[in-house]
């Protein structure tokens, strides 16, 4: 998960007093409706990006430690691409130019990929799928190379980090392609990926020292299976205080989505008797499908998301409602579940700010519409959030492929701001910030 959005607990902000209702073009393409657009990024006209994005193209980002943005693209469809194009923003939406040549930065491992089975069907090129802070600047890459996890480092200025790995890039023994990556304080880097698909989907969690080097005292010889679902796929870990780590897991296929999670010490053996704690929770709801999201809360983690007791058909559901839950660190609810108005969607997001709670919404398979709402502790609309506590966002791209090519990335991007970066499958990358 990378979004994390700050909002204005109960009383009104500024920001939020000034909203203005009518909606906004910015030259980026994105339309925002009310008028929310950052205007410290570019005068709240947002950015277009020229990218040359090849065959299945790959987009992460995330808000680095000193506010700029990294912006990874990669082709996931061509076997021979050994290297990843990272863009650098800066928090007012302009090429860092000290990243880089003017701003882009083309690298990859110098070691050649491992030769990839042709019976496998993956492929052997350089993907980059998550992108994440390092600790004391520049980022973590996270993918997959000639079909094994790869993560890689690189300074503030866009060059690999050679005390990271082997010249700043550390390909691991584990097959296929990693999908998540965070830092934990400590230094430790904790990776989450998915093997197989469809109905034999295997999920995992390893880590790595800050100097790169697997962890082999975690969980088992340096990697812990955990839960795992038809068609599954690994978020970002959670981090709690204690330094236990939340894995989340979305699955599910034709309708009947679900999440599952695990809770890990920092060594990654599992919590003693987490799951079936957070068993009795899903068992009281007695849902088909159910589509979610997870952040921690300073003591435990909150389970905010939409269920509903049929599975996802064309349509939700009436019995479609919104949930928010609360647990403590070893799965134990706390509290009731609180419900709340919402009809399923393919995709929810959410993040916490003080008492209030920020959800993101778009569409199943529609990621060119989104919704963002600002939910009190009760489940109610924060109104003084946009307009009566709701806010729309499209993306710029239209027609009959849109919703099926349309790929959206959510950051943090400081204080009450948040970042969408946005493609299409096409040579563009589109960057918004708006002011919550």
């Amino acid at each position: 998960m990378t979004l994390a959005v700050l909002l204005c607990g109960g009383a009104l902000s500024e920001g939020r007093a000034r909203v203005v209702a009518a909606a906004s073009a910015a030259p980026s393409g994105f339309t925002v409706q009310p008028r929310i657009a950052d205007p410290a990024c570019n005068g709240g006209r947002g950015l277009e990006l020229p990218a040359h994005l090849g065959q299945i193209p790959v987009v992460a980002s995330a808000v680095l430690s000193d506010g700029s943005t990294l912006i990874a693209i990669s082709s996931g469809g061509d076997p021979n691409r050994k290297s990843v194009a990272l863009h650098s923003v800066t928090p007012t939406c302009t090429p860092n130019l000290a990243f880089g040549q003017a701003g882009v930065a083309t690298l990859g491992p110098a070691q050649p990929a491992p030769k990839a089975p042709s019976t496998t069907g993956w492929l052997g090129g350089l993907q980059i799928d998550a992108v994440a802070p390092a600790i004391g600047g520049g980022a973590l890459l996270a993918g997959g190379y000639g079909d094994h996890w790869v993560v890689g480092e690189i300074t503030p200025q866009g060059q690999p980090d050679r005390s990271f790995g082997t010249d700043g890039w550390s390909l691991l023994p584990f097959r296929e392609e990693a999908e998540s990556v965070v830092q934990e304080p400590s230094g430790e880097i904790v990776i989450g990926a998915s093997k197989g698909s469809g109905c034999c989907v295997t999920n995992s969690m390893a880590a790595l020292s800050p100097a790169g080097h697997l962890d082999t005292a975690f969980g088992a010889g340096g990697r812990e299976a955990i839960p795992t679902g038809e068609d599954s796929g690994v978020a970002p870990p959670v981090l709690e205080p204690n330094g236990d780590i939340l894995a989340s897991v979305g699955y599910g296929n034709m309708g009947c989505w679900g999440m599952s999670l695990e809770m890990l010490t920092s060594t990654g053996q599992p919590v003693p008797m987490f799951q079936q704690r957070l068993g009795r929770f899903w068992e009281t709801l007695r849902l088909d499908a159910f589509e979610g999201d997870v952040y921690t809360d300073g003591s435990g983690f909150t389970v905010i998301g939409t269920g509903q007791k049929p599975c996802y058909g064309f349509k939700p559901s009436r019995s479609a409602t919104g949930l928010i839950a609360r647990f403590s660190a070893d799965g134990q609810q706390i509290g009731e579940t609180i419900k709340f108005p919402s009809s399923m969607d393919g995709a929810v997001q959410a993040f916490p700010d003080g008492n209030d709670t920020l959800i993101v919404e778009s569409p199943y398979a529609n990621r060119t519409e989104l919704t963002i709402e600002a939910l009190r502790p009760d489940g109610s609309l924060d109104t003084g959030f946009a307009r009566d506590g709701v806010a729309q966002i499209r993306t710029p791209w239209r027609g009959a492929n849109a919703a099926l090519e349309t790929m959206v990335s959510i950051s943090q991007a400081g204080p009450h701001t948040i970042l969408f970066v946005a493609q299409d499958g096409g040579n563009q990358i589109q960057v918004l910030r708006l002011n919550v």
